[in-house]
């Protein structure tokens, strides 16, 4: 009989490739993807991103880009501008950034198609039957196991083996018997465990693939919106005329100090308003956000606010809020506000008086009566008054016009809502990964055969393993499989 051995054989494909589905199919193509799109995702977390509500309306783009412009123009100079028109500081939204996605996507999918006829093979059923010379001990896996009799040539020689078989079986083995092609009466027991482990990457690749389509998804239809909000500020989520009319109000915020004087925690109690009447509230933190309706409202930053009261020369109430310090300003928190009805506004700087107690430095100003705009613009300003302000105290100057009541110093919240109909997707993807690699890594191929050769009191035994597996683990399968083979009883 012809010497046949054990071996894996992938089919080939013949005839033209196509030079697209050749580079597709490339491994090293699908790297160079892999990197480009990292590198792509480095730069969009270097780089500050603008917010999506500023992709919705020129002038939201148009105010995010003029802060991102005097944050970066001072060290980037032209880059800048080069930065906007490459789309850098919107990476993860932009369109050749989902584009890389999908071509990743497809490359995987080629790649795995092509290597389907290569898993079918490694993952086929081994032949039971082999030669002698696939038993020599020069091989690797091959040795001889000694038995406490001898092997009988009489039909008990398949009770034995079929005795074996059903160890073998208990143990999670593919168990079977079949005749040894070179020696009349002989038998070759054949077992097989975790056989279709590498199909297993299958399902990883199928993770990955959506994974990537989640994330290409949730960069072209997801929606993220930092929201600022003072005590008892309510503001609407979402884009202007849809997300179900969602607003959100800070009920109250929290951030207490432990005694080192840090910040021990900070949280938000957030309530969510639909149609006027509230749906859901929670005490929101960074890791514990407030979920409704697909939205996700996380605790993300906080700052210090001014509570002011501002009255005209009657005294008349023109404004009553907090003004939040959202900027900064030699290193201070610094916040304007403009005067109702007027075209004057004040500047405010958060500073401390000399006994370490909050005191706002605050300047009222207004455009000169035809006054000329400087080159970059600007408009010349008048100073009406500059005072510093502690709680309860009043700022005002004659012919001002108007003054301002510091009430109280107070902080504000930064809530992210976010919405991303990808998310779903992502948590799948992970599950798969997940999922296929473990399946993959711990259940590794082994492939075990005896031959049973009869008046004879040794057993040529083969034991192939695949990478990851140890071949201990399999000494008490075969030692139990030698006392069956050698009469013993269970």
């Amino acid at each position: 009989m012809a010497q046949r051995c054990e071996g894996y054989h992938q089919r080939v494909i013949s005839g033209p490739l196509l030079i697209a589905r050749a580079l597709l199919a490339n491994v090293r193509f699908a790297v160079l993807q892999i990197g480009v799109i990292a590198l792509a995702s480095t730069v969009g977390i270097a780089l500050r991103q603008l917010p999506d509500y500023a992709l919705q309306n020129a002038g939201d783009y148009a105010n995010e880009m003029a802060k991102l412009r005097a944050e970066y123009e001072p060290t980037l100079g032209p880059l800048v501008g080069i930065f906007e028109r490459l789309g850098l500081f919107r990476v993860f939204t932009s369109p050749w950034f989902t584009a890389l996605l999908v071509l990743l996507t497809v490359s995987i999918i080629v790649c795995t198609w092509d290597r389907l006829p290569k898993i079918a093979a490694a993952t086929a059923q081994s032949r039971p039957e082999q030669p002698d010379s696939f038993f020599s001990e020069s091989l690797p896996g091959r040795g001889v196991i000694d038995l406490a009799a001898v092997l009988p040539t009489t039909s008990e020689l398949g009770v034995r083996a079929n005795a074996a078989a059903a160890v073998a079986k208990r143990d999670g083995w593919e168990v079977s018997v079949a005749a040894d092609p070179d020696r009349d009466g002989g038998l070759l027991l054949h077992g097989d465990r975790f056989r279709r482990s590498g199909r297993f990457t299958l399902v990883m690749h199928t993770g990955l693939v959506v994974m990537l389509l989640g994330a290409a998804a949730s960069g072209a239809f997801g929606y993220t919106q930092g929201i600022l909000l003072t005590d008892g500020e309510a503001l609407p989520v979402g884009k202007i005329g849809t997300a179900d009319g969602l607003v959100i109000v800070n009920h109250a915020f929290s951030a207490p100090r432990n005694s080192t004087g840090a910040f021990a925690d900070f949280s938000t109690d957030l309530g969510v308003y639909v149609g006027g009447e509230e749906v859901a509230r929670q005490m929101v933190r960074v890791n514990e956000p407030l979920a409704y309706n697909g939205w996700s409202f996380h605790q993300n930053f906080f700052g210090p606010a001014a509570r002011l009261e501002i009255r005209d020369d009657t005294g008349a109430l023109l404004w009553s809020g907090d003004a939040p310090f959202s900027a900064q300003v030699d290193g201070a928190p610094y916040a304007t506000l403009p005067i109702p009805g007027s075209s004057a506004g004040i500047e405010m700087q958060l500073r401390r008086d000399t006994n370490g107690a909050a005191a706002i430095f605050m300047v009222a100003s207004a455009p000169v009566v035809n006054g000329t705009p400087a080159e970059d613009g600007t408009v010349p300003l008048t100073t009406i008054f500059a005072s510093v302000l502690a709680e309860g105290d009043v700022a005002t100057a004659p012919g001002a016009g108007f003054s301002v009541y510091l009430r109280e110093v107070t902080s504000y919240t930064g809530i992210i809502a976010r919405r991303d109909p990808a998310a779903t997707l992502i948590w799948i993807a992970a599950a798969l990964i997940m999922g296929g690699l473990m399946l993959t890594l711990r259940r590794p191929r082994a492939r075990l055969w005896l031959q049973l050769r009869p008046g004879l009191a040794t057993v040529p035994i083969v034991l192939l393993t695949e990478r990851g597996a140890d071949s201990a683990q399999y000494g008490p399968t075969i030692r139990r499989i030698t006392r069956r083979l050698s009469g013993e009883g269970a």
